[in-house]
């Protein structure tokens, strides 16, 4: 992409390396944002021309174990979101708005309950939900009872299947985007079909997975666990939107997320399924600008 922002890296506490880019407007209101998984700081390249035109600097880390950025010894959600208040510190940002899509939720809201006096506003997309809660286990397909209960057991399947698609993603895109969208509906085949947004997302998910597969077992083991997020703690307003036809993540587990954040709302887009934002960036985007200052 001409004119890309350029990577950045700060170090945290332990020397644990975090890489990050800036999208969109770097003077205007800071909005954090986390990408899925697999993904990385890339994703967010659909998102450029967009941020710019609201005055949002997009702030688009790579999480642990993806791209550019280290895991720690002991991952929690909790500590991520100490991470990323370390992040934003030292950007000189005492406010900003958080944003996660699909693996990113869950980071996301762990920020906003961890800091609820600095953040302002937060948007969850296509959001993996709470899989251990009964309500939201019980709704599982079985393709999902796979991905949210037997393989978070296995970290050596994990990192077989991943490790193979990172093969396809590095040798074979079209066969890539097949199997990014394997059970998927037609618009998310559809938009798998745009070559732009096709290098776009294969390209985020070739670069998340470069170091390894670290992130991806990270993050099964978390979402598939207790959270420990005190959703109560949660001040900002806060919007969820979910793809009725979603088969990446459970439907009912978004909707669970959406009734566990005080005040939250949720807006249904039938038909769509777990790539809609990637079309459509602005829409969300602009909630956020006008939620967020």
């Amino acid at each position: 992409m001409t004119g890309a922002p350029a990577d950045r890296i700060v170090r945290l506490a332990g020397g644990r390396v975090l890489g990050f880019r800036v999208w969109g407007d770097a003077a205007g209101f800071p909005l954090l944002f986390l990408h899925g998984t697999p993904g990385s700081r890339l994703k967010f390249a659909l998102a450029h021309a967009a941020a710019c035109d609201l005055r949002l600097a997009l702030i688009a880390p790579d999480r642990w174990g993806y791209g550019l950025s280290g895991m720690p010894a002991a991952p929690t959600l909790a500590a991520f979101a100490d991470d990323m208040a370390a992040l934003m510190d030292r950007l000189r940002h005492a406010r900003f708005a958080v944003g996660g899509i699909s693996g990113g939720a869950p980071y996301a809201a762990a920020v906003a309950a961890g800091l609820p006096g600095r953040v302002t506003a937060l948007g969850l997309v296509s959001p993996m939900g709470p899989v251990a809660e009964p309500a939201c286990r019980a709704g599982l397909s079985r393709f999902q009872r796979l991905c949210f209960a037997l393989l978070p057991r296995s970290p050596r399947t994990v990192s077989l299947l991943f490790r193979g698609f990172r093969a396809a993603l590095e040798r074979s895109p079209r066969l890539a985007a097949e199997l990014a969208t394997l059970r998927a509906g037609a618009r998310d085949k559809a938009l798998i079909a745009d070559p732009d947004i096709a290098r776009c997302l294969l390209g985020s998910f070739r670069e998340g997975l470069r170091p390894g597969t670290a992130g991806v077992a990270a993050d099964l083991r978390l979402f598939c666990g207790d959270w420990g997020i005190p959703f109560a703690a949660i001040r900002a307003p806060t919007r969820v939107w979910i793809g009725t036809a979603d088969t990446a993540v459970p439907v009912a587990g978004a909707r669970l997320l959406a009734r566990a954040i005080p005040g939250a709302t949720i807006t249904e887009l039938p038909g769509e399924g777990h790539f809609w934002v990637a079309g459509r960036p602005a829409e969300v985007l602009a909630w956020i600008a006008a939620s967020a200052r």
